[in-house]
Parts: structure tokens; C-alpha cells; sequence
């Protein structure tokens, strides 16, 4: 591997960008939601683009800032991460977490142009950073902050429904339970340095998007949801059952790429199937993505 490529792979590993599409397939979910719950078009190609640019660097933010906050801590329990390893400079991450933030705000501003109701965009975006830095900042030293990174999906939900319109009851209700999910996967992923599990009340929050089943109403959401159970109840089962053989990040991994799945559920209660279909694809592709670039 040349040194160029080293490099890039390094920016990549502190990006987490295995896991990026994720906040694509979320995009894509709450924008088809609301505008078929208000019976709107979709968004324009221009409003799309601006509003996977945006949220794109906001979670590539967010992810840089992580290592940057967690480096001292990780200098003290020996964690591998790039900035430990000396791959990449405190300077540099902190320059490029800056750097992310800024485009972020110009693509966001340019995006509120375009919206009919720019204080809900500018509201959802100023909630989601909100929510990315008190993570950041608190998560090593509040267990609980977990319920943040919940926060900052849920926010990303509420923020690609604004980009149409004001956010309307279903979208709350999804990012209510997208962020019960992420909360409860994050409960086990504090841990997973320790590779230990304290308690099994963070897989029963992950069992939130159930809830959806009451909504449906098509034949296409049951597939995708057993395909959904049987994902995480198998790697529960090789990965969490035994405490002989824990593999908590293996789990953690499983779970993020998962993701996709819940957006599928999403459309399909929406009614989408073509959208649920592109999650459901998505979500078979992503475990590619995890063995290339680690997604924790």
C-alpha cells in the first residue's frame, strides 16, 4: 500500500466511513416519509444533494471530534485508535473537525434557501451539533449521555423531514424509536473496550423498532422485518450469548449495520417499496464496507 493510500485509509478510519450510509439511507427514509405523509414531491435533486452533503460532514464531524476529545483517554487505556497510533496529528484532526463544521454550515445555509420553512431546517441542525458535541464531550464521563447519541440520529430524522416541510407526527414517532435503537446499541458500546456486557436492558431498547408493526399495513414490511430479527438474533447468539466467547465490537458492528434495515421498515410502512427496497440492498452491502474500514 502506497503511503498515499495509508493516509487516506487513516482519514477514513477516523471518519467511520464504512458506516456513512447509513445517515444516507436515514436521509432518504424521513424525506420519503414526509413528503408521502403530506403528500408533497420528493425533494429536488439540488435540496437532496445539499442535504446528504450537509449531514454527511456533520457525521464525519462528529466522528473526527470523538478521537479528538477521546485521545487522552485512549493514550491512557492503550486504544489503537490513529491518533494514539501517531497515523495523524492532534493539529490535523482538530483543523479538519473545523474544517468539516464550516462546509457543514455553508451547505446548510444554502440549503435553507431552498426549504418553505428554514427556521424547522436551521432548528433540526442547530439540535443535531448540539447533540454531537455533548456527546463528544460527555460520553466518557456520564454513562447516560448514550441517550445523546440517540439524540443525534433522531435530530438527523427530524432534519431531513424539514428540508420538505414541517416535520409531520410519523417522523417523530420513527426518530423517537431510531434513537431508542442507537441509544441502546450505545449502552453496549461503552463497554466493548472492556469486551463486557453489564446488562441486557440496552438489547431490549434495540428492540424498539418492533413498534412499527402496528403501523403495517403492506405485506412487503414482514420479510424485512424477519430478515431484521434474524440478523441481530444470530449475531446475539455467536456474538452475546455465550460470556465464554464475547465479541461485543462484533456485535456493535452488527448492529450499526443493521441500520438500514429500520429506514426499509420505515418505507415500507410508508408505503415505499422501491426506497424500502435500496435500504433492504444497502444494508446486504454494508458488511463489505465494516471489513475495509472498521465501523467502531
Amino acid at each position: 500500500m502506497s503511503q498515499a493510500q495509508a493516509n487516506l485509509k487513516t482519514w477514513m478510519t477516523l471518519g467511520r466511513v464504512s458506516n456513512l450510509p447509513t445517515v444516507w439511507t436515514n436521509c432518504l427514509a424521513a424525506a420519503l416519509l414526509a413528503s408521502s405523509t403530506g403528500a408533497l414531491a420528493p425533494p429536488s435533486g439540488l435540496v437532496w444533494g445539499l442535504l446528504l452533503l450537509t449531514l454527511s460532514l456533520l457525521y464525519l464531524a462528529g466522528m473526527l471530534l470523538n478521537d479528538l476529545l477521546d485521545a487522552n483517554w485512549d493514550q491512557q487505556h492503550n486504544n489503537p485508535r490513529p491518533i494514539v497510533l501517531g497515523l495523524v496529528s492532534y493539529r490535523q484532526v482538530r483543523l479538519a473537525s473545523l474544517l468539516l463544521l464550516t462546509l457543514a454550515g455553508a451547505s446548510a445555509l444554502g440549503l435553507s434557501q431552498l426549504t418553505e420553512q428554514p427556521q424547522w431546517l436551521l432548528g433540526c441542525i442547530t439540535l443535531l451539533v448540539g447533540c454531537i458535541l455533548g456527546y463528544n464531550l460527555l460520553h466518557k464521563k456520564y454513562v447516560h449521555s448514550v441517550w445523546l447519541m440517540g439524540a443525534c440520529r433522531s435530530a438527523l430524522y427530524l432534519t431531513a423531514a424539514a428540508s420538505l416541510t414541517v416535520p409531520p407526527e410519523p417522523i417523530w414517532l420513527c426518530a423517537i424509536l431510531l434513537g431508542v435503537y442507537i441509544s441502546g446499541l450505545t449502552y453496549l458500546a461503552s463497554q466493548e473496550h472492556r469486551n463486557q456486557v453489564l446488562s441486557r436492558l440496552p438489547l431490549l431498547l434495540m428492540l424498539s423498532p418492533l413498534a412499527l408493526a402496528i403501523y403495517a399495513e403492506t405485506l412487503w414490511f414482514w420479510p424485512v422485518l424477519l430478515l431484521w430479527l434474524g440478523w441481530l438474533g444470530r449475531h446475539y447468539w455467536l456474538h452475546l450469548a455465550n460470556p465464554q466467547r464475547l465479541k461485543v465490537r462484533a456485535f456493535i458492528g452488527a448492529g450499526l449495520a443493521a441500520l438500514p434495515l429500520f429506514d426499509a421498515l420505515v418505507l415500507a410502512v410508508a408505503n415505499q417499496p422501491l426506497g424500502s427496497l435500496f435500504c433492504v440492498l444497502m444494508f446486504f452491502l454494508l458488511p463489505h464496507f465494516q471489513r475495509w474500514i472498521k465501523p467502531t
